[in-house]
């Protein structure tokens, strides 16, 4: 597993074809190259090797999630968003102490299996029409591994505190019990004239 490099782990290759019986049939995996249902132990371990940082371990709609910081930024001259975190959700579970081999006990969860996968991005100084092009981008790749995908959400509406908006859009992908949404997300605080942005990619094993 390269965690160093996730961007081009879900990209295809410069030229390569895809055909239509090919994104019909193909099953949705992880980034990464990770599996569905690994272990959640194996993938702390891959985590440290790759001398990436778990800012969190805690539970979410009762299962345990992994925050993962610390990703390389792309050298690209035209460079996609930077990963702000990756966040790695696994069915059961506990959490653990462990002693490592210089007699330090570290956390982990342990018994867990791994169900999804939540790449968010963000990049300082972008505004909504950079990650609208981002979206559209991400949208064309998921395309030509899948197959077109349906919008599940367009939508702007109020903020809960009333102070201001915020806009969602959303598209996913199914495929054999796995699947993938790609989510922008943006809210706008009017008396402070501030603005968050955030675009996400979410793969999903269900079943």
């Amino acid at each position: 597993m390269c965690l160093l490099a996730p961007v081009a782990a879900q990209q295809p290759r410069p030229g390569e074809a895809r055909t239509s019986a090919s994104t019909n049939d193909r099953e949705i995996n992880p980034p990464f190259g990770l599996e569905w249902a690994e272990d959640s132990k194996r993938v702390e371990l891959k985590i440290a090797a790759a001398k990436l940082t778990i800012k969190e371990r805690r539970k979410v709609d009762g299962r345990w999630a992994l925050t993962v910081v610390g990703f390389k930024k792309s050298d690209a001259v035209t460079k996609p968003p930077a990963f702000q975190q990756v966040l790695f959700y696994f069915n059961g579970g506990k959490l653990t102490k462990d002693r490592d081999a210089d007699g330090k006990a570290s956390e982990r969860i342990i018994g867990g299996v791994l169900v999804e996968v939540e790449l968010q991005y963000q990049e300082e100084g972008w505004r909504e029409p950079d990650y609208n092009i981002c979206l559209g981008e991400k949208r064309q790749m998921l395309e030509r591994n899948y197959g077109p995908g349906q919008q599940m959400i367009r939508e702007t509406t109020n903020l809960p505190d009333g102070k201001g908006t915020q806009t969602m859009v959303g598209y996913k992908w199914n495929k054999n019990n796995t699947a993938v949404d790609l989510v922008y997300f943006t809210a706008e605080a009017k008396e402070e004239k501030h603005v968050f942005h955030t675009l996400s990619l979410h793969y999903k094993k269900s079943g």
